[in-house]
């Protein structure tokens, strides 16, 4: 990626560097409550695969037990979608294509961005054309009969879930009116099922997420009832430290009520793009993992790459020689993993057996997700890019009880979260006894960016 851009990613003020006061809550584990098998809900990644195939080795894919992909090829380098010339649209439908055939080869479903493929990216220019202006839906209509068809004809009816537009409630993608993206939705749902029965169709994706106080959503709900998507998403990249995925779930089941929509209507939940660009990294990592996995819904990492980048990297878990400079090559290989892959690494083919019930701190910002394999409790725990003198309370085991303690440390080298690492730090083995039916796991830490695992051999 170009350096300029890079430098600009790095001033943002959700950065990790910002001064931040240490977390000092406690988190707890219960080993006497299972909530099911692992699912990897957070494995879920927004573009970050390359066109050419096999470019990324497999192993990088089955480590982090990836499973959803998502794209359409946005800011393919030479493209600007169907709303400029079919050309543009087929390089952009063949990228999307190749995406979704790296993705079901790994056994995940993907999200085809129908926006992407009409052409927006983001921050259209004044002569853009949107889908309906001056009442005009020829053009979209079209588009629709064509992807729609390329879609039956490419055999990706299976594991695809079809997104009708990103992000409207932001200008920067949708910058016309609330009505105009409701006829959209209304329309296009339509069409999608009456061309595609069996397809799913995932949104509103949303910037924001559900909220009673938010016009957009409240519309959608209020005049929508007849389209509901089969997949509800969001997006979850404000760097709000006041909303969780906690928070989020509850507004989103409150608004539900309010509009008299049953939950069973909605217990598919996606946020199709997470975390911050200064919340890639192992502590955040965690912290993103043990909330979505609390509350059952897949998420995506968010991209925050450009151009041929956003097509690259697993959205940030990888580099690669000339990654941030600009040499930057879209089909160059020689890929490493970072300080973050290896935290979706442990979380993916370590952490076995059965999922545990967890709880936060009591202000959010430190989080854990924990499973049991026999007699070995695992555990992740991060803090949302924050420093740390926080504790664990591991509860449900028997007083007096010796437990061994072994900590891993994901540490990120030399400040560059971009560097190689190959494993996390092993900190030693250590023995505790549970006092007062509970386990203490205590933690101090001057980075913002470490995540850290412990395993408990009971």
């Amino acid at each position: 990626m170009p350096e300029e851009y890079m430098s600009m990613l790095k001033s943002l003020p959700s950065e990790v560097d910002k001064v931040k006061e240490p977390v000092a809550g406690v988190a707890t584990i219960d080993v006497t409550f299972q909530t099911g098998p692992p699912r990897h809900l957070a494995s879920g990644i927004l573009y970050g695969i390359p066109d050419k195939r096999d470019q990324i080795p497999d192993h990088f894919y089955k480590d982090i037990g990836f499973n959803y992909g998502r794209g359409g090829g946005s800011q393919l380098p030479g493209t600007k979608g169907y709303a400029v010339s079919l050309d543009d649209y087929k390089a952009r439908f063949a990228s999307a294509l190749s995406n979704y055939r790296t993705t079901r080869k790994h056994g995940g479903e993907f999200i085809y961005l129908l926006p992407a493929a009409w052409g927006a990216d983001g921050g259209q220019s004044e002569s853009f054309a949107y889908p309906g202006d001056n009442d005009d839906w020829t053009s979209w209509d079209a588009f629709l009969e064509r992807t729609l068809g390329d879609v039956k004809k490419s055999d990706m009816i299976e594991g695809i879930v079809l997104d009708i537009w990103n992000e409207p409630d932001l200008n920067f993608f949708w910058n016309r009116s609330m009505e105009q993206w409701l006829e959209l939705w209304t329309r296009s749902f339509k069409k999608i099922r009456e061309a595609l029965p069996s397809v799913r169709i995932t949104g509103p994706s949303m910037s924001a997420i559900p909220s009673a106080s938010h016009d957009w959503w409240s519309a959608f709900l209020s005049r929508c009832k007849d389209s509901l998507p089969d997949q509800w998403s969001w997006h979850m990249e404000g760097g709000d430290e006041a909303v969780t995925m906690a928070s989020s779930m509850a507004s989103f089941h409150d608004l539900l009520s309010k509009h008299d929509i049953p939950l069973d209507k909605a217990q598919d939940v996606n946020i199709n793009e997470y975390a911050v660009y200064g919340e890639q990294v192992p502590s955040a990592g965690a912290w993103w993992i043990a909330g979505l996995e609390r509350e059952n819904a897949h998420g995506l990492r968010g991209n925050w790459a450009i151009a041929g980048a956003l097509h690259d990297f697993m959205a940030g878990l990888l580099s690669k020689p000339n990654a941030s400079d600009d040499s930057y090559a879209i089909e160059g290989e020689g890929y490493w993993p970072t300080a973050e892959f290896q935290v979706y690494r442990y979380y993916a083919s370590s952490m076995k057996g059965q999922r545990l019930k967890t709880t936060a701190s009591s202000d959010g910002l430190l989080d854990v997700y924990a499973t049991v394999e026999g007699d070995v409790v695992r555990v992740l725990a991060g803090t949302r890019s924050r420093p740390g003198n926080w504790t664990i309370d591991v509860v449900g085991l028997t007083d007096n009880t010796r437990v061994k303690v072994k900590t891993l440390a994901f540490r990120v080298v030399d400040g560059d979260k971009f560097k190689r690492v190959d494993a996390p730090h092993d900190l030693g083995e250590r023995e505790e006894v549970v006092k007062e039916g509970k386990l203490r796991l205590r933690m101090e830490h001057q980075d913002s960016t470490t995540a850290f695992a412990f395993e408990l051999s009971v």
